[in-house]
């Protein structure tokens, strides 16, 4: 047989994480098949150590290619803020953060939109809605990440950084070594004081926001697994009652095959 080209090989793969859950083991173990068939054990081994995607991580690779514009906004909001890092960690502008901020936010709710859309048409329960979208921002902070998201090749769950640990803020206006150069005036220091104390407060309310979402989206699952809780409970109770009008509409015709009888 043939040997797989690397191109053909990149895309098996993505064929593969674009499947629906419940091809992804059959799918992944013919193609170790074929590629044990073609001499190719390095691959063969490689696809064989791939696990089936959560329903997490199925969502967030759907997005990769279903929603390319939206996941790009993503990983460009997360650039910028890592690169907004050490420029807040060095007393400048906190300006380029809050921005970066504020696009990830935008492109994060516009992505947990499409994400509900895709797990309604798949059948997969909010609490992976939940967990789809810690994983895409995770997986924006981070370079490793934007390039199994960015081809939609994510294979587990991932949990953001520790906020101050990713922002650089914890250390924002300690002193700096002295320098040669002329110290700031003082009207820049307060201007960067002022940036610092805006980018703070917005900090602050971010957070305060995602604890309500974070709250929010929890409340929502309980309250669907309550539904369907009930909604099972519901099925059940018709099924007997089917059940039971069946047993009588037996009798009634025995009843009703009696009377002619002995009519």
């Amino acid at each position: 047989m043939t040997a797989t080209s690397g191109a053909d090989f990149e895309g098996e793969l993505d064929r593969l994480y674009q499947l629906p859950l419940s091809e992804f083991t059959a799918a992944r173990d013919e193609l170790a098949k074929r590629l044990r068939a073609q001499g190719e054990s390095e691959r063969e081994q490689e696809i064989k150590k791939l696990r089936k995607p959560a329903a997490a991580v199925w969502l967030v690779n759907q997005l990769a290619r279903e929603r390319q514009l939206d996941v790009q906004r993503l990983l460009n909001a997360g650039e910028s803020l890592t690169k907004s890092q050490a420029q807040a960690a060095s007393g400048q502008s906190a300006q380029t953060f809050a921005e970066a901020r504020r696009d990830e936010h935008r492109a994060l709710e516009q992505l947990a939109k499409a994400t509900r859309e895709i797990a309604e048409r798949a059948g997969i329960g909010s609490p992976a809605v939940a967990k789809a979208t810690e994983t895409l921002r995770a997986a924006s902070l981070t370079a490793e990440g934007r390039e199994l998201l960015g081809r939609g090749r994510l294979t587990e769950e991932l949990e953001p950084p520790g906020f101050e640990a990713l922002t650089g803020l914890e250390g924002v206006g300690r002193p700096l070594a002295p320098a040669k150069e002329k110290p700031p005036r003082s009207d820049d220091r307060a201007e960067k004081q002022e940036a610092l104390k805006q980018a703070r407060e917005r900090v602050r309310q971010l957070r305060a926001g995602e604890r309500e979402l974070t709250n929010a989206a929890r409340m929502a699952a309980r309250e669907a697994e309550r539904a369907e809780a009930e909604a099972g409970a519901a099925r059940s109770r018709a099924a007997e009652a089917r059940e039971k009008a069946s047993t009588m509409s037996d009798q009634r015709e025995a009843a009703e095959s009696d009377l002619e009888r002995l009519g």
